[in-house]
């Protein structure tokens, strides 16, 4: 009876302090601008005087229902936005070429497997999707060239659905966008199928592409085409076409972009022109190869371009990218100096905790804030709800190669690089 009615009131009194916590701490953290007590050189931290500094430092994430469409840290991410309708849409159609400015009627996921989806861009070029994956036909007057041969490419499925579009012309050239296995896994088959026809295949790629296939043991061709580094140009059915490996590290160690004599972009896991980046950036290894790449094609004169997956983009989406990503620089400029200080080292010393919890603790409250920030902006696009990886992304180069509490005017330029001719 009344040891029961005790007890319950103990249990719902705890949840109603813990609740009041939860919104003091957050809040509390909020009004205190995140700014921990200073602890002076040979002072003594105590465990009250670690935990009321690592409180206003990072104070407790704030309840799920109140974080701003998602952020969550360990919940599985939901999509919460709606497709981006500011651009275009064009039915389908592998004869009709491709609006300027236009997307193509796709959905999001296929239908079925094997489903190809192909849109005719220019009277010589054709965007292929077909199991998330898109590559590039171009066909010449005498052959035809590929970009990239994606993992879940068979030969039978792929040349049943093109072979209307060579129209006898032989399928001669492969050209690698980069040397990631999802995007040229069927390189093989597809080299097996040709030659076994009596089909001499030219496969295209930098010395750089052989570095990073010899490094992960591909077993895949090797470009027997070696084109040079940086702005280079190789020659197709009569035609130029240019070939830019114009970094040494991005998504890969060998990312490049192909420009079309009709004016298509080739680049594949860079960006998306209807949404916001992949998680991680899609797994860039260096944000500020991105970065120079980005700006580079930014420089570049083409009109549409295949990104290899979801849709063709084109130039306003490739700037929006850039933008984001400036904001988020931007943000972190204004965010991380605050959380950054020789005073907050003696904090880690809250309980057991290690060097590297307090530093993920760190980056996730730096990146949270610059998502924050972000918001008011960008939180209408697909992918928002991914802005905390970009964040995050975005902070392991700023946090190790900027002076950024010193020299803050130091930092990366998004400006087009032109090409030189």
């Amino acid at each position: 009876g009344a040891g029961v009615f005790v007890r319950s009131l103990t249990k719902v009194g705890l949840v109603l302090v813990a609740v009041i916590a939860a919104f003091a701490g957050y809040y509390g953290n909020k009004i205190l601008g995140s700014k921990p007590p200073e602890i002076a050189p040979g002072q003594e931290v105590t465990p009250e005087l670690a935990q009321e500094a690592i409180g206003a430092l990072f104070g407790p994430f704030p309840p799920e229902f109140i974080v701003p469409t998602g952020f969550q840290r360990h919940e599985p991410v939901k999509s919460a936005n709606e497709p981006d309708n500011s651009i275009p849409t064009q039915p389908l159609s592998k004869w009709e070429e491709l609006k300027p400015g236009h997307q193509v009627d796709v959905p999001e996921w296929p239908e079925a497997v094997g489903k190809y989806y192909i849109q005719r861009l220019t009277e010589n070029t054709w965007w292929i999707l077909a199991d998330l994956f898109a590559v590039t036909l171009y066909v010449g007057e005498f052959e035809a060239l590929i970009i990239d041969m994606p993992e879940f490419m068979f030969m039978e499925e792929l040349f049943s659905n093109i072979d209307d579009i060579l129209d006898g012309k032989p399928l001669t050239t492969l050209v690698y966008s980069h040397p990631h296995t999802d995007h040229i896994g069927a390189a093989q088959r597809f080299y097996d199928h040709q030659q076994a026809l009596g089909i001499e295949v030219k496969i295209i790629g930098t010395q750089r592409t052989i570095r990073e296939m010899d490094r992960y043991q591909m077993p895949l061709p090797r470009p027997n085409v070696v084109v040079g580094d940086g702005r280079a140009r190789f020659e197709f059915d009569d035609k130029e076409f240019i070939y830019a490996s114009v970094v040494d590290w991005a998504h890969t160690g060998a990312d490049a972009y192909v420009i079309t004599p009709d004016g298509v972009l080739t680049v594949v896991d860079i960006f998306y022109g209807n949404r916001l980046p992949l998680h991680d950036y899609s797994g860039v290894q260096n944000m500020n190869g991105w970065v120079q790449i980005m700006r580079h094609m930014a420089g570049e004169d083409w009109h549409v371009a295949n990104i290899g997956h979801v849709n063709v983009a084109h130039r306003k989406g490739l700037l929006r990218s850039l933008e984001y990503t400036s904001d988020i620089y931007d943000a972190w400029f204004r965010v991380a100096p605050k959380y950054w200080d020789r005073n907050f080292f003696p904090h880690g010393a809250v309980g057991e905790s290690y060097v590297a919890t307090f530093l993920r603790n760190l980056f996730d409250k730096i990146a949270f804030e610059v998502a924050l920030e972000l918001k008011p902006k960008w939180g209408h696009l697909p992918h928002w709800t991914l802005a905390h990886d970009h964040a995050m992304k975005v902070q392991w180069d700023l946090f190790l190669n900027y002076r950024y509490k010193d020299e803050p005017e130091i930092r990366p330029s998004f400006e087009p690089i032109p090409p030189n001719r």
